[in-house]
């Protein structure tokens, strides 16, 4: 079986090899087989049985990808869980998965306490994960390829995350897919800034399984990852955009040896065509876009970006490709009824292959709606060209309806993060009597922010009348999940607060004046009744 395979040709390969790394811990791949044989065994020595799920919270460090592959090697279903949800939400996806228990660190037992659930609970890096990880192991019974590897939640940027189930056949097929294109090697190290709680995770098992080493950060900073490609001579990273921004903008990148990469993936959100511009200038190796999505097993597609060779439209304006579909994978632009339409027509971006979900945990509906004749439906609106290269425009649900009229909001968001002084932008539709909703922009500046009038100008000389936003919102920082994902239904909920204390002050406002304009009809009405008894209330308390 595939997860228990790789870890012993590796160990059988390179022995002493550094496998594996964190601030706290290096294992080479001997060490790294030894520890994860004895956890498996100790989860089933613990009545864990085949199939039966357990949860691990925790930032990303070793101990998280010995439990990724200690519940491979015994059947025993992951359950990753971002540490940074709050109590709602980490007890909404432990209802859903009903794990026999929880693996964590002790400060995220101590803030979520009984979030997790009745289950038993072991703190990673304790005394008692350690003689987990150092027990006796004995022969472990082999789950199939088709088994359920690990249950890993969405992003849940509109809402409640789902459990994207996927098998030991689709982390195995990403792998071949990323081997055959990237070309991960047992001599590639690759520094790893990213959570492991969701569909990235398989890129570092790609790599992983290719004999390579991984370097795992906690917690992403500038100079930390300026240091670790340093010091462990990487060859390979992945970065969400904002963190390339971040690396690029820190004092330290102007001192930093970034000489030993050769590969900087990039994905998670969209990158923006001057931030890319300026990676490439910078960065002395080609950027190399990931598009994938977790239903999807991971990575679907790539393409690789190098200095000099820049794909423009006819009006000069940068197209950076999502890339082409990886090995095993197929891709198609549907319409709404699953027809496929005509090459550089918009529609939904859809794709089938080994790599692709099993289903979505405990959700029959979801996964009907999501997935219709053997069609993963991602929910991204795109089109590709006659060569096969795709270009993504939006999210589906993020498209918002102005008089009857598409407007994407990506593609305004392109736009205002070219201007100077943007650091980050999005768009998200307000609510319009007069044309149902209107983009809105929210932008995070940097110590020279634009004026609204340059940003709104900006608009008006790149974009249609009825696609330019109606109003501009400075904020200290845009909301994105761990993932670097947009969360703009946090925007869209400011938004909707922001109309309802609104509303709240105009109908205060107008009782307010109701009353103003009450008063002298009282003061009218009081003289005449005075004069009608012929006295004041002075004569009448005399």
């Amino acid at each position: 079986m595939w997860m228990a395979h790789f870890v012993k040709r590796n160990r059988l390969l390179r022995p002493d090899n550094l496998a594996l790394a964190d601030p706290n811990r290096r294992l080479t791949w001997r060490e790294f087989d030894e520890r994860t044989d004895a956890l498996a065994t100790a989860l089933l020595d613990r009545g864990v049985e085949k199939g039966q799920r357990v949860a691990v919270s925790a930032r990303s460090r070793v101990e998280v990808l010995e439990l990724y592959v200690a519940g491979g090697k015994a059947g025993v279903v992951v359950c990753p869980i971002n540490p940074s949800f709050p109590a709602p939400e980490v007890e909404h996806i432990v209802r859903n998965v009903e794990p026999v228990g929880v693996f964590s660190e002790q400060q995220i037992f101590d803030r979520l306490g009984d979030a997790f659930g009745d289950g038993w609970r072991i703190s990673i890096g304790s005394e008692a994960y350690e003689e987990m990880a150092t027990s006796k192991a004995r022969e472990l019974p082999l789950p199939r390829q088709d088994d359920i590897f690990a249950i890993l939640h969405t992003s849940a940027t509109t809402g409640h995350a789902k459990g994207v189930a996927v098998t030991h056949r689709s982390v195995s097929a990403c792998y071949t897919a990323m081997a055959a294109e990237v070309g991960f090697s047992a001599d590639d190290v690759m520094v790893n800034p990213c959570p492991l709680f969701h569909g990235s995770v398989v890129i570092g098992l790609a790599l992983f399984a290719a004999g390579g080493a991984l370097v795992l950060e906690p917690e992403f900073t500038p100079q930390r990852w300026l240091a670790d490609v340093a010091e462990f001579k990487a060859t390979k990273t992945f970065l969400v955009p904002s963190m390339a921004r971040f690396v690029l903008r820190t004092k330290a990148f102007a001192g930093a040896d970034l000489s030993s990469l050769k590969d900087i993936m990039f994905g998670g959100a969209p990158m923006p065509q001057e931030l890319l511009r300026e990676c490439l200038e910078k960065f002395p190796a080609p950027m190399r876009s990931i598009y994938g999505i977790t239903e999807g097993g991971g990575p679907i597609a790539t393409h690789l970006f190098r200095r000099g060779e820049w794909p423009f439209d006819a009006e000069g304006t940068v197209l950076p490709t999502a890339g082409r579909m990886l090995p095993g994978y197929h891709i198609e632009v549907q319409d709404d009824s699953g027809n496929v339409v005509p090459t550089g027509d918009v529609g939904e971006i859809c794709v089938r292959g080994d790599g692709m979900m099993l289903l979505y945990w405990r959700n029959t509906e979801a996964t009907a709606k999501t997935v219709r004749d053997g069609w993963l439906r991602t929910g991204d609106v795109g089109y590709a060209d006659e060569d096969g290269f795709l270009y993504l425009v939006d999210r589906r649900n993020d498209v918002l309806i102005r008089g009857g009229q598409n407007v994407y909001p990506a593609e305004i968001e392109r736009v205002l993060a070219t201007q100077p002084g943007v650091l980050d932008v999005a768009v998200v539709g307000a609510p319009n009597d007069e044309w149902g909703e209107v983009p809105v922009a929210f932008v995070a500046a940097g110590d020279e922010p634009p004026t609204v009038a340059a940003l709104i100008g900006a608009c008006a000389r790149e974009l249609a009348s009825y696609k330019r936003p109606t109003a501009v919102h400075f904020v200290d920082e845009i909301p994105r999940n761990g993932a670097g994902k947009l969360l703009r239904r946090v925007l869209r909920d400011r938004l909707a607060a922001e109309a309802k204390e609104a509303e709240a002050k105009a109908a205060e406002a107008a009782k307010a004046e109701a009353a103003r304009a009450a008063e002298p009809a009282a003061a009218e009405r009081d003289d005449k009744a005075t004069a009608g008894t012929g006295g004041g209330t002075t004569g009448s308390g005399a």
